[in-house]
């Protein structure tokens, strides 16, 4: 028998859409000794051999992007909550605002691969914007370009901002896809192609 990989997400794992952030994979006796020390809880499971084991599980405790990277204190911590953050927990594609407890479930907070994933697309500063959920879902594993969307927020890398802090700004590229580059904090609409 193969020794099946457990996916280890972060705290805010979303069941029903798949979408956390994934910090590692590790084995399932590691991943029962997570369980067992309550680090995380198992939020999908399988059957295999009469067992039940787990295939993914969510932290207790929302994890720092910047102790997964190893980074300084002084580092901005990458993670998908950081992605709101950078963009105001606001749409890039409508504008609208999101939330994790929206008054309405398309007004649902996702991240977005502006390149998806199947493309080759990375989880970049510069290739994950915020989205809703129904802006996420109708652009689809299509590229902005070809789902006829705009971006209204260009994405950037705050790690490389003049003045650092999620939010705070700098200068940021595109990800070969006609993004716009934001400025001094400014978000500047998305160049013509996207």
């Amino acid at each position: 028998m193969t020794m099946a990989m457990v996916k280890v997400y972060n705290l805010g794992y979303d069941v029903d859409t798949g979408i956390g952030e994934l910090l590692h994979t590790t084995s399932v006796r590691h991943a029962f000794g997570m369980i067992r020390r309550e680090v995380a809880n198992p939020v999908e499971i399988t059957i295999i051999e009469d067992r039940l084991i787990p295939t993914a599980l969510e932290l207790t405790r929302e994890l720092s992007g910047a102790w997964v990277e190893g980074a300084g204190q002084r580092s901005i911590g990458f993670s998908y909550r950081a992605i709101h953050e950078r963009d105001c927990w606001t749409c890039t594609y409508c504008g609208r605002s999101v939330s994790k407890t929206p008054p309405r479930e398309g007004l649902l907070a996702t991240v977005d691969h502006i390149l998806p994933r199947s493309r080759g697309g990375e989880s970049s500063w510069l290739n994950l914007v915020c989205a809703c959920k129904e802006c996420n879902n109708r652009k689809a594993d299509r590229t902005p370009a070809e789902a006829g969307m705009a971006l209204c927020i260009a994405p950037y890398d705050p790690t490389r901002a003049g003045r650092g802090g999620v939010g705070g700004g700098g200068v940021g590229g595109g990800v070969g896809v006609g993004v716009g580059v934001g400025v001094g904090g400014e978000h500047l609409p998305a160049l013509a192609g996207v």
